[in-house]
Order: structure tokens, then sequence, then C-alpha cells
């Protein structure tokens, strides 16, 4: 392309003028987007939703189960790792048939089983929402049912895991009652027959006032004795638990008991209860192996020698107070030596029997408590408030349409691109101003293009219906005869005009027309351009000086013998064999084609005789100069239509014989070095280049061409 300065109109030219190179790149890249698309997809994964609400329980049941199990509130985090743990997902696993029903511990715990589980586990995510008390369970997998299934099994089974943990604290609560309820009553029942039958045989015992407050000071005393002993043996216990270096599992059962809530004991109690807790917790995820475990193992350890400094300070003090309360017995059961032996007796009865009655009516006490709190219903904290449904989409299905769109405008932006690439690299010359400027020539015409089927069937309502094809096709192209009004036509009279008027200074009379490379439409040109000439009243000569592919004489409906070769071998003079209207009349064209047509009297034809098998020493021979000077005097115009110039030299020789030559230029045909060689060959033979025509022009080039039409008033 010429480097001269493009505005917007130039690149919707350029635009125009490479539309299919962008649709075929736009269409391209498309295709290949959505193949790659459906390429590269990935295996479909859907994701199944359900979420579930957890409220911890607050009536008097469940803060009396906190009191006994003496634990803290769990939160929703753990809760949400709990949905993931082993003892909800088992249930899982069987109720979709993964595992068996029943299976024994060894097969439980076996590497098979518990992979399992845990590919489970993987499939499943568990979030709070917010700072809402509401879980969300996210399953994944490639079966949209089994992620259905696999949510909403999960929800409901760890709402049965945390109805049945809540409620078992419960039924032992209730089962522990019951049993030292049924041990009391035989002790209670074994207190009061004594107590009776003591009566019954030993009547009434009395004691005065100093001897009964001797005796309620050793019963109390004795009372205080009793129950040191109980705290010292459970602090033994303690002792022996800790010391057994048993591994913290199952939670509860591997803390110690103690009754004494004001106790230190009773709080570190608690601590070890959540650091065992913690530590159940994280082995939902990690191995006993892990980092984190090992840490909390660490700290348990370091806690339980606490508890067992502490426990062991506390056994001390409990011998010390007991040898305390020993000696202060001994010394009250000196003084029981002088009472009578039936009053202390009948005191010790009516003290076991006291007791035991308290002790009876407070578990009884209790065991009503359970049994109200057991007939209000099982403790239920697990609301299933939104249930999973069948996925239909996958969460990793790729965007095709979007995909689609950024393929459409990528291959829109790489069209343009290579369209503007192919415009830069184009070594043709696509524009008049480029011509112009790079052959320093005028550009005489400007032919555009034609639609062929337009062309012919306008060609065919001058010609006989019997025409042959062939016939038909060379009358096509005289456009300037049969479709005067046309554009086509409209341009060559324009390039008359212009070739008058440049041809005006120099006097030039004869005319040479050839062009760089073939089908470059220099003949239509020159037949067309006669014509007009002829329609101006000019009288004009039209030479077919191609010896190689003559095209004059057939397109004109004349015979091609005799001819130029005929004259030039001096087997007849020119003027014999110069074509004249008549011959045109009673040839192709007809009478009514001809009359019809002003001003074809104008135009004689000399065609090109036979093809000789030199036709370069022909057209070289002084002769044709000769016979040149004898045509410019008796015609205003004589026309020459040669081969192209590069791969023939016919027209260079003929182009230094007549008065100027036309460079025929069809656009984009031929690359611009090309187009630059045959003018500089005929400069090299002397020749005055009078400008160039260009053909085949798009409205891309000439877009005035588009939207004119010449019509005769």
């Amino acid at each position: 392309m010429a480097q001269y300065e493009l505005n917007v109109l130039d690149y919707w030219l350029i635009i125009r003028k490479r539309k299919y190179t962008i649709v075929l790149t736009t269409i391209l890249v498309l295709l290949f987007t959505i193949s790659l698309t459906r390429a590269l997809a990935p295996v479909p994964v859907y994701e199944a939703q359900a979420r579930v609400k957890f409220d911890r329980a607050t009536t008097v049941q469940s803060l009396l189960l906190e009191a006994i199990a003496a634990s803290p509130t769990t939160d929703l985090p753990t809760q949400a790792e709990v949905i993931r743990s082993f003892p909800v997902l088992e249930p899982v696993a069987r109720r979709m048939n993964l595992v068996p029903a029943e299976v024994t511990e060894d097969v439980r715990y076996s590497e098979a089983y518990l992979n399992v589980i845990y590919s489970l586990q993987q499939r499943i995510k568990t979030t709070q929402e917010g700072s809402t008390n509401i879980i969300r369970i996210v399953v994944s997998s490639d079966v949209p049912d089994m992620a259905q299934q696999i949510a909403n099994f999960s929800a409901e089974a760890y709402r049965q895991y945390n109805i049945d943990t809540r409620n078992r604290q419960m039924r032992d609560t209730r089962r522990f009652v019951e049993e030292q309820i049924s041990s009391l009553e035989n002790r209670v029942k074994a207190a009061d027959e004594a107590l009776r039958e003591f009566k019954e045989q030993e009547g009434q015992v009395f004691l005065d006032a100093e001897a009964k407050r001797a005796l309620d000071d050793y019963t109390l005393l004795e009372t205080e004795y009793n129950k040191q002993t109980r705290l010292r043996e459970e602090a033994i216990r303690g002792l022996e638990f800790l010391k057994s270096g048993k591994s913290p599992r199952k939670g509860q059962q591997d803390r110690i008991f103690t009754e004494d809530s004001t106790q230190i004991i009773f709080i570190m109690n608690q601590r070890l209860y959540e650091l065992l807790q913690e530590r159940d917790n994280l082995t939902i995820n990690y191995t006993p192996e892990h980092m984190l475990v090992k840490e909390v193992d660490k700290k348990i350890a370091n806690h339980k020698a606490e508890m067992v400094r502490e426990l062991e300070a506390k056994v001390k003090n409990l011998n010390e107070r007991l040898v305390t309360l020993r000696a202060q017995i001994d010394k009250y059961r000196g003084q029981y030596l002088s009472f009578p032996k039936k009053a202390i007796d009948l005191a010790r009865l009516e003290r076991e029997a006291k007791v035991n009655n308290e002790l009876y009516s407070t578990l009884k006490l209790r065991h009503q408590e359970v049994l109200v709190k057991s007939a209000e219903g099982r403790i239920e904290e697990v609301t299933i408030i939104e249930p999973a449904t069948l996925p239909t989409v996958p969460i990793n299905a790729p965007n095709t349409q979007l995909n689609m769109i950024v393929g459409s405008l990528m291959g829109l932006f790489l069209g343009i691109v290579l369209a503007f690439m192919r415009e830069s690299f184009d070594t043709s010359i696509g524009t008049i101003e480029g011509v112009e400027e790079f052959l320093k020539l005028p550009v005489l015409g400007v032919i555009p293009r034609f639609d062929e089927k337009e062309v012919l069937a306008a060609a065919a309502k001058e010609l006989p219906a019997d025409t042959s094809p062939e016939t038909l096709d060379l009358f096509s192209k005289l456009v300037t005869l049969y479709d005067p009004k046309s554009v086509l036509a409209e341009a060559f009279r324009s390039l008359r005009t212009n070739v008058l008027f440049a041809g005006m200074d120099r006097h030039v009379k004869t005319l040479l027309f050839t062009s760089a490379g073939l089908g470059e439409g220099k003949s239509t040109v020159v037949i067309n351009l006669a014509i007009a000439l002829a329609q101006d009243g000019k009288r004009v000569l039209l030479v077919d000086s191609d010896l190689r592919k003559p095209i004059i004489a057939p397109r004109l409906g004349l015979p091609r013998e005799p001819g130029l070769t005929e004259v030039l071998v001096g087997g007849a003079t020119w003027r014999d064999v110069v074509r004249s209207v008549t011959d045109l009349m009673l040839g192709t064209l007809g009478v009514d084609c001809v009359m019809n047509t002003p001003g074809l009297d104008n135009l004689n034809v000399l065609a090109s005789g036979a093809i000789p098998p030199n036709p370069a020493e022909f057209l070289n021979s002084n002769r044709l100069k000769d016979l040149i000077l004898e045509m410019r005097e008796e015609y205003d115009f004589v026309l020459f239509d040669t081969p192209p110039i590069l791969p023939i030299s016919d027209a260079v020789t003929v182009g230094s014989r007549v008065d100027a030559a036309v460079l025929v230029y069809q656009v984009g045909r031929v690359g611009r070095n090309a187009l630059k060689r045959a003018k500089f060959l005929l400069d090299h033979a002397q020749a005055v280049v009078l400008g160039t025509v260009l053909t085949n022009v798009r409205p891309e080039v000439t877009p005035e061409y588009a939207y004119y039409r010449y019509e005769y008033r």
C-alpha cells in the first residue's frame, strides 16, 4: 500500500476489502474454542447442599445433664466437624450399602473399611453460615443422585447421633439412681427391722442429757470419719486411674469421679474433659501421629501429672484428718464404756435407720426428677431445615456461552489484525493514490468490478436466442455497445475523455495497450475504448497486434484472417484487410445491434491474421514501423492490443514505434514489483507511458461507482 495517512474511511474500506478474511478467522477461532472447550472439559462434578440448625437445649433436663457430665457447651465449629466424623459417616456408608450392615471390630477398624468412610469424608464440607447457628453440609460427587443422598443421609445421621448422645446420659442417670434405690431399700428395711426387734426385746431404754449429747457427738465424728474415708478412697482410685496410663478415649469414662464440686480436683477434672474432647475432635481428621494430636497428647499428660500431684497432696491431708478423727472417736468411745450397752446399741440403730431413710428419701426425690424429665421426651438439638435437592448442573461445567462470546470476540479481533496484516504485506497496489504515487503516472480510468451474471443477461437480450454460450461470453465484454447506460460504459467514456486530454499536448494518435501479466482486462479496455472514441466521432482503427492469443476479432464477431500477419509478410495491403461497419453488420453482432449503436461507422478493425511461428520477429520488422506511420495519417486514433509485457517482449517492440502506451493494471492481481518492472521495460524502450487504467476495481477503492449510474436525457 502507498504510505499516506489513513483516516476512518480508509480503515473501513480495508475491513470491507478483507471481510472474508475476518469472517473466516472468526469462524475458525469460534470452532476452535468450541472444540477446545469440549476436549478440555473436566469430569462433571455435582454439588448438593443440605442445611441443619443446631440449638443447644436449655431445659431443666439439659442443665441437669450438663451438671452431671461437667462438660462445657459445644460450639458450632466443633459440631461442623462432628458431622464429618467417623460415628456419623459410618451409618451413612451402611445406608448407602458401601459397607456391610454388621461387621466385627477387626473389620471395622481395617484399612479398607476406614478408607470407605474417609472417602465419604473427603466429599463433605461443612461450614457455619455467618454468625448463625446454621450449618451447611456441602457434598460433591460425579453422580448427582449420590451427592444428594450423601447430603441428606449425613444430615439425618448427624441428627440421630446428637439425639443418641444427648439422651444416653439421661438413661445412664436413671439406671444409676434406680440401682442405688434398689440397693438402699434393702438397707433401710434391714435397719428398720433391727431397730424394731431391739425395741421389742429390750423395751424402752433411757439416757440422761449428758450421755445423749456425748452419743450425738460420737455419731457426728463417726459420720465425718466415714465421709473422709470415702474421699480418700476416691482420691486413691483417681491416682490409680491416672497412673495406669490408659489412652484418653470415650470422653467422660476416662475422667476420675469426684462428688465435691468445690474442690480444685473438680475443676481440673473439667479441664481434662475439655482436652480429651479436643483430642477426639482432632482425630476426626488427623492420625494420632499428627503434630496437632501429639501437642494435645502432651497437654493431657502434663495436666494428668498436675492432677496426680494434687491428688497425692489430698490423700496426705485426708490421712492426717482421719488420724485426728480416729483419736477423737477413740476418746468418745472410752466414754461409751460407762454408758449402758443397750443405750449405745439403741442409739446406733436409730442413727443407721435415720441415715438410711434420709438417703433413701433423697434418691427417691432424684428418681422422680429423672422420671419427670424422661416423660418430657427426648432431647433434640438438631433440626434439618433444608434437605438437599438433586443437582442438575455440574459446578465445574464450562461456560460454553461465555466461551463462545469470548471466542467470537477474539476471532473478530484476530481477523481484523490479520486483515490489516494482509493489507500491509500485500505487494499489490489497491488504491488510486497508491498506483499514482508508486508509478508516478496518472490513472486515466477506473473500471469497476462487474457481476458476470448481470453482464451475460444484458448481452443475451441483444443477441439471437440461439447464440452459443462462447459467443455470448465474448459479446458480453462489449458493454459500451449493448448497455451504454451502465456504470461500466460510463467508466469507459470517462477513460476516453482522460485519454483525449492526456494526449492533447503530445498529439497522441497511435496508442498501445498492454499489461504486466495475463488476465488483467487490457483487450476489454481497448475494445470498449475504441467503441467509445468512435461514438465520439473520432475515426478509430483497432489493431489486434497480439499474434499469440488474439481476441479482438472474435469478440467483435469478425473473422481473424486475413489480418496483420498477412500485411507484414506482404501478402496483402492493410487497407484491403481492414474491417468496417459493413463487416460488423454481417458478423455476429448483426444489423440491428450495429444500427442501434451510433458511431460504429467510425470504427475500423485490423484483425491479427494467422498466428505466425515467430511473432516477435514479425513485430520487430521495419514494415510495422511504416505501417504505423500510414495508419496515423488516415485515422484520428490507432489503438494496438498487445500481449502482456512481462512474459513476452512484443509490447516492448511495438511500444517504441507508437506515440504512447497505456498500462492496464487489475487491482490486487499482480505485485507492485511486477508492475514497476512493466513500466521500466516500457521506459527502457523509450516508449511514452501516458498513464494507467485500473480494472476490476471494488467499491472499497472507488465507492462512488456503487451509487452512480449515468442516464441519457
